[in-house]
């Protein structure tokens, strides 16, 4: 397929759906990086999984986090059924390295899908050559009739309260050093002409994305749309641990255990959301049952975050007494330096608990809620932190609804170490460092390690 011919091909059933449950699941599946990463979706507009997009739309747009190779052509393909498929207006054409744009006709009432490489058909690379991981594109648009033209006014209201939030509510605001000035003078044209909040959410969620914050996101007509989107890999191999760890078995959705042979007992916790927090008692009620005798491996690698209430349930479980894990700083417009003081958070002991030797099994998945577990686990003495730094990001989000009904969630806090060290962009650091490497093998690196350093121990 070149790029003066296109049409869709078609793939196998869809990919990558927001909102299910997949993200959260023990196994999700994730693409390890080698020594030059895949090229990945980073956004769409309309917003992956939207549910009331102006049936007005032209254009459809993909962004890659990497320059593309925009001469090779394109790969849209079929998602399920080609009835979902938007009717094409014309031919996609690059309006950056980064961003292709398809010009399609869309109806009102009308639910879509359409797939960004798949398996079989790979035009989507990168100039590294690579092809881009297949991921896809699902949207619904408004019914005739229910959407609503924004006023103009009401956006330029919302406008300055987004800049205002900016600059006396968002935690992290100076920490890329961005000229929000500039940023917002960028986008001050699009977001006052903006027809619906889903549109107004959209250019928002673009111009946030300079923060890098994953813990930015909007709320328009109830769609959540990302301020960014983190490429990051998975230091672990779902099906490698299918095959290597003796008994594993899956005791519910994010919740896995098995045993090595006169060895440690295997633990997977793979969130800690409140919709799994009864999955999760299944973690705490095994931890409970396993031996003074033994030893843990507990594999949080598939892990992003979700309820710090419910990681303390479980890491309680370690410690005799309470001990202070972390803190953070709130903003503060009324103080000099712009931010609260210090507020430490404690963790408390659960009985009963266990006290054999652990190794944490951690990544760069880990992120948020997950990050304050592995500070929480720092402060076990019978605990070793293993594997590769997790992702840096914890910020409380905080709404605020603006006049034209768009609603934006902002970190509210500075999340800082037991030391009152900040760990945004920087990520927690493992005891002992092992890479996962994504070579062909048939053992994981961190497993192995991990039984090596326990096994020591005993001796």
């Amino acid at each position: 397929m070149t790029a003066r011919y296109f049409k869709f091909c078609r793939s196998g059933r869809g990919m990558f759906a927001m909102g299910t449950l997949l993200w959260i699941c023990l196994f999700v599946g994730c693409a390890p990086a080698g020594a030059e990463e895949r090229p990945r979706v980073v956004r769409t507009v309309p917003e992956n999984g939207a549910q009331s997009v102006d049936a007005a739309t032209k254009e459809l747009h993909v962004i890659f986090d990497q320059p593309m190779d925009t001469k090779r052509g394109y790969s849209f393909t079929v998602i399920g059924n080609k009835s979902m498929l938007p009717e094409v207006a014309g031919k996609p054409r690059w309006i950056s390295d980064t961003t292709i744009v398809l010009p399609v006709k869309l109806k009102p009432g009308r639910e879509y899908s359409l797939g960004i490489n798949s398996k079989r058909h790979q035009n989507f690379r990168g100039t590294n050559g690579l092809p881009a991981v297949p991921d896809s594109i699902s949207f619904r648009t408004a019914p005739s009739g229910d959407v609503k033209s924004l006023d103009p006014e009401k956006n330029r209201k919302s406008l300055k309260q987004l800049r205002a939030a900016i600059e006396e509510k968002y935690s992290y605001r100076d920490l890329r050093g961005i000229d929000w000035d500039v940023r917002f003078a960028e986008f001050e044209a699009r977001l006052i002409d903006a027809k619906t909040p889903n549109q107004f959410a959209s250019l928002a969620g673009q111009l946030l994305e300079v923060a890098r914050d994953a813990h930015i996101w909007l709320d328009a007509d109830g769609d959540r749309l990302a301020g960014f989107r983190r490429n990051v890999r998975l230091n672990a191999d779902r099906e490698l641990l299918k095959r290597i760890v003796p008994q594993l078995r899956s005791v519910n959705r994010v919740v896995a255990t098995g045993r090595f042979p006169d060895g440690p007992a295997y633990l997977v916790i793979g969130s800690w959301a409140q919709k799994v927090a009864r999955d999760i008692e299944a973690a705490a009620k095994w931890i409970d049952g396993l031996s003074p005798d033994d030893t843990l491996i507990l594999d949080i690698r598939f892990n992003s975050g979700g309820d710090e209430r419910l990681a303390r349930k479980i890491a309680g479980r370690f410690v005799d007494q309470s001990v202070v894990y972390a803190g953070h700083v709130n903003r503060d417009t009324s103080s000099p330096s712009g931010f609260s003081k210090i507020k430490k958070r404690t963790l408390k002991p659960i009985r009963p608990g266990f006290r054999g030797r652990t190794v944490v099994l951690m990544g760069p998945v880990n992120m948020s809620s997950c990050e304050a577990f592995l500070l929480m686990m720092k402060q076990v003495p019978q605990c070793t932190l293993m594997g590769e730094k997790s992702y840096g990001s914890s910020g409380n989000p905080k709404p605020i609804s603006l006049a034209n009904g768009v609603s934006v969630f902002l970190p509210s806090w500075v999340a800082l170490t037991s030391d009152g060290e900040p760990f945004e962009g920087k990520g927690i650091s493992p005891d002992v460092h092992v890479e996962f490497s994504d070579e062909p093998k048939d053992h994981d690196p961190l497993i192995n390690a991990a039984l090596e350093l326990l096994k020591g121990d005993e001796r």
